[in-house]
C-alpha cells in the first residue's frame, strides 16, 4: 500500500494570480536568453547554404588536388 501513495501523480500547486500575472526577474532573464538563443539559431541557419557551398567547393578541390598527387607519383615512377 505504502508504494502506492508514493507513485501517486501529485497535482501541480495552482499559482497565485499575482505570480502569474507579474513575472519575476528570473523569468525575464530567461525569456530574454531564449529570444536570445532563438535569433542566434535563426542566423545560424539564415548562413547555412552559403557555409554548404564553400564546403563542397572545398572538398571539390582537395578530391582535385589528392589525383593530382596520385597522377605526379605515377609519373614520377614510385610511392613514398
Amino acid at each position: 500500500m505504502r508504494w502506492r501513495r508514493l507513485l501517486r501523480r501529485r497535482p501541480e500547486p495552482t499559482p497565485h494570480r499575482s505570480e502569474a500575472a507579474c513575472p519575476t526577474k528570473g523569468q525575464k532573464e530567461a525569456e530574454q536568453a531564449l529570444k536570445r538563443a532563438r535569433e542566434a539559431r535563426q542566423e545560424i541557419e539564415a548562413g547555412r547554404p552559403v557555409v554548404q557551398r564553400i564546403a563542397a567547393h572545398l572538398a571539390r578541390e582537395r578530391e582535385a588536388n589528392h589525383f593530382a598527387e596520385l597522377f605526379r607519383a605515377a609519373l614520377e615512377g614510385g610511392h613514398d
